[in-house]
């Protein structure tokens, strides 16, 4: 990961969470998860690359002479589902192992609240330390408690009540709710907004240009494109300019529907259409929509004959977006 990456995300971290409460008390927002601290804890971030993009990983730490504290919070491109949870422990612990060789003494299972984790015991002997490493998926988020401390017994009760004292957020109790809040992503660029579903579609790692997000459906058989201007066209209508785009690429264009959206506080062109592309047929359904907010295009397509397959993850993609309007 490059310096500056590392440090820019940290920057703009730090100034979202704050300060830390002067009682010890670890209480974030975005987490789901709550602990005390035996002392104040410092606080960073990491980007770790993926295929499907940057792992964004928040931790905050004490650390006095012998001991570890830490907690940290691994927000994936995909947010994973609770069937999947214990596949992603096995590579985290795998994971730890690689980076950090030791002895594993134990592991097993424990439960944080209504959520089934899994918790390993680690020796190092160079160190002459121990460490206990437990995971849990709340919301399609992966948390990680850690307490590492000098063999036998450093740290004495403070550690133990670390790590039990670790509790889930009051409003996050039901799993099904939390699995409902956790797998939903936002894209915003000026008055326009796309929320969708991070369990099944992916942002493109290639992405670069400012205002242009791509999305990868996570079996691939679906793509999609939300691309947002500041100003209007300043000619044709929306529906002529995709089309006219549409047929610079293709050998033949030919449109299925048209009809009208109310998106948020605007009402947005729906059109769906057919483009033959290198003798492949491509099924198009998008919103599109240019006026005084701006102008946005949200479009997902597939080959026509896998279309029926993922139609309805792309009308739910589409139906994430809304728009801002501004006086008129």
């Amino acid at each position: 990961m490059q310096p500056a990456k590392r440090v820019a995300w940290l920057f703009l971290q730090l100034g979202a969470i704050g300060p830390v409460s002067a009682d010890y008390l670890f209480t974030e927002r975005n987490w789901a998860i709550e602990a005390h601290f035996p002392d104040a804890p410092k606080t960073d971030g990491i980007l770790t690359p993926s295929p499907q993009g940057d792992i964004k990983v928040q931790r905050f730490y004490w650390e006095p002479a012998s001991e570890h504290y830490l907690l940290a919070r691994f927000e994936y491109p995909l947010a994973f589902r609770p069937d999947e949870a214990a596949a992603l422990y096995a590579k985290s612990f795998g994971d730890l192992l690689k980076s950090r060789p030791g002895e594993v003494k134990g592991r097993e299972k424990f439960a944080l609240g209504p959520y089934a984790g899994e918790k390993m015991t680690i020796a190092y002997r160079r160190e002459k330390t121990v460490r206990e490493v437990r995971f849990v998926l709340v919301g399609g988020i992966l948390y990680m408690m850690n307490i590492e401390r000098p063999e036998p017994g450093g740290g004495g009760p403070r550690a133990t009540v670390f790590l039990d004292g670790v509790q889930v957020r009051a409003d996050l109790m039901d799993p099904a709710t939390a699995a409902e809040t956790g797998r939903w992503r936002d894209l915003v660029a000026g008055r326009f907004r796309v929320r969708y579903d991070a369990s099944r579609w992916y942002r493109d790692p290639a992405d670069q240009e400012a205002g242009v997000f791509n999305l990868l459906r996570v079996d691939q058989l679906a793509e999609a494109q939300f691309i947002a201007e500041p100003k209007p066209l300043e000619k044709d209508d929306i529906e002529t300019s995709v089309l006219a785009t549409a047929r610079e690429g293709a050998e033949s264009v030919s449109v299925k529907k048209r009809g009208k959206r109310v998106r948020g506080a605007i009402e947005v062109t729906e059109l769906e259409f057919e483009a033959r592309v290198e003798h492949a047929t491509y099924h198009n359904h998008g919103y599109f929509y240019s006026g005084p907010e701006g102008t946005v295009q949200l479009r997902s397509w597939a080959v026509a004959s896998d279309y029926p397959g993922v139609e309805g993850d792309i009308a739910e993609l589409l139906d994430g977006l809304t728009v801002a309007g501004v006086a008129r």
